[in-house]
């Protein structure tokens, strides 16, 4: 597992998945926000995937597909687990995209990719009970 820093200000904050990792049918979305500019609020961020998914029903080439997008934080711990992707088949490989309106912000991300249970499809994110 790497650890990739995030923008708000770039272009473009595309994190990815390593192949090394091997197929999965899940991946969890760790972050952890950097210190804030000024007194501004913490952000909230769009969180999007496109997957990579190879199966011979498909054919030979890799066939991408995104799952819809989702919104999370503010984060309130130090490093949180803010969302887990799933797909109800193997993914070779996971790509998210995060973007933030809320000024300009930082944060580190994680990508965690295993697997689990065959069933459900779509970004799931993890609430805070403190809401």
């Amino acid at each position: 597992m790497s650890v990739v820093e995030i923008d708000s200000e770039k272009k473009s904050n595309t994190v990815e998945t390593s192949p090394n990792f091997g197929p999965s049918t899940h991946c969890v979305v760790i972050m952890e926000q950097l210190p804030l500019q000024r007194a501004s609020p913490p952000p909230r961020w769009r969180v999007a995937a496109t997957l990579t998914l190879r199966d011979p029903l498909f054919g030979p080439e890799p066939v991408l597909a995104d799952l819809p997008t989702v919104v999370v934080g503010p984060l309130i711990h130090k490093r949180q687990v803010v969302a887990m992707a799933k797909y109800a088949g193997l993914v070779s490989q996971w790509s998210f995209r995060f973007e933030s309106d809320d000024g300009r912000a930082k944060a580190l991300v994680w990508l965690h990719p295993g697997t689990s249970p065959m069933h459900e499809c779509g970004i799931f994110v993890t609430h805070s009970a403190l809401r």
